[in-house]
């Protein structure tokens, strides 16, 4: 039996309700129109230095082909005050990411409401030749398991994570557009995902692909001889998911450093397996120690590796 693709959702910004809408149906659309030419051409200016001294990446995790520019909403002031705060993403945000619950202090209820943090901000620049990703669920990261919901529809709370992903350049199946399956979402965590049934996420600059941390996805592969797909990601999670006490701030780089091995992990200057918590894609002692860029690679020694 042929099985179906599903299609991906095209709907301007203008059109809020309709994009709440198809995340929900579908755990993704496309956003029309979501910013304009001249603030695309900005942003890729900001992050064209960080891009050019990036190393290739030794290991799985990305494709050597790929130039990374992390910490993008501290380098870029026009990532930092257009997009990350556009009332679109919050509007997103506020519906799949927050979360708010009630608690009683003796008698009296009191409601709280956390809202999402901004978890990761990059732009991810793949050259010709770059690899597709596997199909995979960002939020793994977040060790979240899925209820199956293909027979109830979906539960809104169930997702932690979600991205916004907008385009600096056209994207093309052909220089790496984004793969995935619209519904995945609805699927149990004992369910894989098959390329067969996945659909590409084509954008014209400035349009934004936007995807619940459930949905499956991957970075499709460069097959062009002179295109670089250029993507800036903001990717958001609940703001209870980090550490109560601010100990990274508290502390300076040669007290950490002095510490033992045993608390240094204690206080989360390790990583949480499989990637929360890098510098620069460094391990927070890495970056501490300074080690160089062109010696690093997958944080995770059971990454699964490439045949």
């Amino acid at each position: 039996m042929a099985i179906k693709i599903p299609t991906v959702q095209r709907i301007d910004r203008c059109d809020v309700g309709g994009i709440l809408h198809a995340i929900t149906q579908d755990g993704c659309c496309i956003v029309k129109n979501f910013t304009d030419a001249a603030t695309v051409a900005q942003v890729n200016a900001e992050t064209r230095p960080y891009l050019e001294a990036d190393v290739p990446w030794k290991g799985d995790l990305f494709p050597p082909e790929t130039r990374r520019c992390s910490n993008l909403a501290g380098r870029s002031r026009t990532v930092r005050e257009k997009w990350l705060v556009d009332p679109l993403i919050r509007a997103c945000n506020a519906k799949f990411v927050d979360k708010t619950t009630s608690n009683f202090y003796g008698e009296t209820k009191h409601t709280y409401t956390s809202e999402a943090v901004c978890s990761i901000a990059v732009t991810f620049d793949i050259g010709p030749g770059g690899k597709a990703q596997r199909l995979h669920r960002d939020d793994k990261n977040y060790h979240v398991h899925h209820p199956d919901q293909t027979q109830t529809g979906y539960q809104i709370g169930t997702d932690v994570e979600m991205a916004f992903l907008v385009a600096g350049v056209k994207t093309t199946i052909e220089n790496g557009a984004t793969l995935a399956i619209p519904g995945s979402h609805l699927w149990g965590s004992d369910r894989a995902p098959k390329v067969e049934e996945a659909t590409y996420a084509e954008m014209e600059a400035g349009d934004c692909w936007i995807m619940l941390g459930g949905l499956y996805h991957a970075g499709g592969a460069n097959i062009t001889n002179n295109e670089r797909r250029i993507v800036h990601g903001l990717f958001f999670t609940r703001g209870f998911l980090r550490q109560e006490e601010n100990i990274y701030l508290a502390n300076s780089a040669d007290d950490v450093l002095s510490w033992s091995d045993a608390a240094q992990k204690a206080l989360g200057y390790t990583l949480s397996s499989p990637n929360i918590g890098f510098v620069e894609f460094k391990t927070p002692l890495q970056y501490l120690h300074g080690v160089p860029a062109d010696a690093l690679g997958d944080f995770d020694p059971s990454q699964e590796k490439r045949n």
